[in-house]
């Protein structure tokens, strides 16, 4: 490193070392006598200070630019990291490792431990020059577990520099903290929630209460540990999302995990349904849901299948939302609890028999009951007699009534 004085750095900077003023060049002809028009001659260029700074600064980021450049063209792509059945997360640390170390972040040291790096590096947080020590696994171990992670974690990812999933749903939640423990992360849990909104009754510790204003008037957990390094690992795998897929031994898993997040089973029209709006995503989703046969049509919000058989082998042994498994076993084998707006229906049926399908969706305040009917007489709920159809409610309907809407 050379040895540069401020006052010296200062002229370098300003590019002052190879001008000249423009106000010390009139002072001098002043007192010379010269003419302005013969000093025109044998002057190449006039530049304002900002002309000048601009120079230096893009000509130092242009070389930068190429340099990133030359180091992202580095890094390996996800089928390169796959070894074993493990991504080599080291081997992708120490090329990303050139594009972030330099400027306010550099590396103090990268310790290796048995399965984990242990990185300490510096950077500036409100103005204050910090140091930081995270953990990195050398290696993730692609199971079902991480690939239901990396599902729900697509779907749901939280934002910044965390790492993890935002939701609702105990289960998920949990399952989250215990995933980012295994990747030797700490956690924490969020309640992001508006401020006209009461604290949920939960039976599970929150580790911070942050109010917002909004137009949405519910709450989400967010369940993350902060370490940028290792989300951006993440981040690389989706940028890769497609090719991620196509080397992945159990694809549907990672489906099962992105239905449990973005996914829902509709009932009425017996269809599963991945929202997605997202069109790279829409994209590279249709290609390997088609190859599960799991793909029917996109809807402008979903991506729709109707192939109980297939969904219920694939992504059904692996959801963990129970509101989720609970409907897809009412639509893959007739089994579960139904949901509330299917017991009010039977209820009016069992106390108002043999009525007609407009009679049923004025008395529920709905425009149709034709899919919600269907559904119900399929699964032996009820039966419909005479023309024009007369419904009644059957036994397995009034047991499952009083079983509070459980299949039995």
């Amino acid at each position: 490193m050379f040895s540069i004085s401020r006052g010296m750095l200062y002229n370098y900077k300003n590019n002052r070392v190879r001008s000249v003023p423009l106000t010390l060049i009139q002072k001098a002809i002043g007192l010379l006598g010269v003419e302005p028009n013969e000093l025109n001659k044998h002057i190449t260029r006039t530049l304002s200070s900002h002309q000048v700074r601009k120079f230096g600064l893009d000509f130092g980021r242009d070389i930068r630019i190429n340099q990133l450049k030359s180091f992202k063209k580095g890094i390996p792509s996800v089928t390169e990291i796959m070894e074993s059945g493990s991504l080599n997360l080291e081997k992708w640390f120490f090329q990303y490792k050139k594009l972030i170390d330099f400027g306010s972040r550099q590396f103090q040291n990268v310790l290796t431990l048995e399965d984990c790096l242990e990185l300490t590096y510096t950077n500036y947080v409100k103005g204050n020059k910090k140091i930081f020590k995270v953990i990195l696994p050398r290696k993730i171990r692609v199971d079902d577990d991480f690939l239901y992670f990396f599902g729900l974690w697509v779907g749901d990812k939280s934002s910044g520099g965390r790492l993890g999933v935002i939701n609702k749903n105990k289960e998920l939640n949990l399952y989250t903290a215990e995933y980012l423990k295994r990747l030797h992360q700490k956690y924490e849990f969020i309640l992001y929630i508006h401020k006209n909104v009461k604290n949920p009754a939960l039976d599970y510790k929150i580790d911070k209460v942050v109010r917002i204003n909004s137009e949405q008037n519910g709450y989400a957990i967010s369940v993350h540990a902060i370490n940028g390094i290792l989300k951006s690992f993440f981040d690389y795998l989706d940028a890769d999302l497609d090719e991620f897929l196509q080397v992945m031994p159990k694809k549907n898993v990672f489906f099962a995990g992105l239905f449990d997040a973005e996914g829902n089973v509709c009932l009425d029209t017996r269809r599963f349904r991945w929202s997605c709006k997202n069109k790279r995503n829409i994209k590279i989703f249709s290609k390997h849901l088609k190859e599960l046969n799991l793909f029917h049509r996109f809807d402008g919000c979903n991506l729709n299948t109707k192939n109980k058989e297939i969904f219920s082998k694939e992504i059904l042994p692996y959801l963990k939302h129970p509101d989720k498994i609970n409907k897809a076993n009412l639509l893959c084998f007739g089994e579960g609890i139904l949901p509330i707006r299917f017991k009010t229906a039977l209820r009016f049926i069992l106390d108002n028999p043999g009525g007609k399908h407009k009679i049923i969706a004025k008395a529920l305040k709905k425009g149709s009951v034709s899919n919600m009917i269907t559904f119900l007489e399929r699964n032996g709920y009820i039966k419909k007699e005479g023309y024009p159809n007369r419904i009644f409610i059957t036994n397995k309907g009034v047991a499952s009534l009083s079983h509070g809407g459980k299949d039995i």
